[in-house]
């Protein structure tokens, strides 16, 4: 039929082989294994899914056709489980246990805590929420592939005479970023120079030229134009960042537990090699 040739039918067809897979566990013994039950719910499920891959509410006859799709492949999936065809595959194997660990993660919820309970917690991990301390700096930049194994006599040559003032401008090597930066944290210098590079800079005093510094690039001189102190932030300007900081960790936390109660229900049996 044409709309199976219609790549919106694609993707639902898709993610109702994924929805399938998660009964390939299931038992398929007996009366209850061959009654395929499509309940309303399950309806209202696979029409928001196909309503938003399509954009538009699905017709009585898209109902009709997701609803048909549905019960083959769940008819395919039950008999290919009876078969045993899903023993031993990894991919569905990977499949189950990411739905089944975001279940247990879904449960795995707990009560908003008091203000005053959430701001002890907050003054336990101050340091997460620090403001980092930010870096305002010049570099002067010697390029490895014009000055070869030159290159660090150049570099200090030239600290020679940017320290008895001459104009930085006038010195070094084109580069292919910005010669000067405002206010960036460590972690922005390493993104663009480097972690060696980021790490050295961080540790410079202001309104020096420093030694030759290495970056992914070459060498720089760099010259430390400001520093701003990391600040601590105070407990009420964000408090909604901090709630959400405490709910992720009592999440993962509970999560932990959850797995560690359910493997704790089976005896785990590691043979040796031979």
């Amino acid at each position: 039929m044409k709309i199976f040739r219609d790549p919106i039918m694609h993707f639902v067809l898709i993610g109702l082989a994924l929805v399938a897979i998660n009964h390939f566990w299931s038992g398929w013994q007996g009366e209850q294994g061959r009654t395929i039950v499509v309940s309303a719910a399950e309806i209202d499920r696979l029409e928001k899914i196909w309503a938003g891959t399509a954009g538009r509410l699905p017709t009585g006859e898209d109902r009709q056709q997701i609803i048909d799709q549905y019960v083959q492949e769940e008819a395919l999936v039950r008999e290919a489980g009876r078969l045993g065809l899903g023993e031993g595959d990894t991919i569905i194997r990977r499949r189950l246990a990411q739905k089944m660990d975001f279940l247990v993660g879904d449960d795995a919820r707990a009560d908003d805590p008091s203000d005053a309970a959430l701001e002890d917690w907050f003054n336990d991990h101050r340091d997460r929420f620090a403001a980092p301390e930010m870096r305002s700096f010049t570099h002067v930049y010697f390029s490895p592939e014009k000055h070869g194994s030159r290159i660090e006599s150049v570099a200090d040559a030239a600290r020679v005479r940017l320290q008895s003032g001459a104009d930085w401008k006038a010195i070094g090597d084109p580069f292919i970023q910005k010669r000067s930066y405002a206010a960036v944290p460590e972690r922005e210098v390493a993104r663009l120079f480097g972690p060696e590079f980021a790490a050295a800079i961080f540790k410079l005093d202001a309104r020096i030229w420093s030694k030759p510094v290495g970056s992914a690039f070459g060498l720089h001189l760099v010259r430390i134009e400001a520093i701003d102190s990391a600040a601590q932030a105070g407990f009420e300007p964000i408090r909604a960042e901090v709630l959400a900081a405490w709910q992720d960790e009592q999440r993962s936390e509970a999560k932990r537990a959850a797995l560690e109660e359910l493997i704790g229900q089976y005896e785990v049996v590691v043979e040796t090699r031979r």
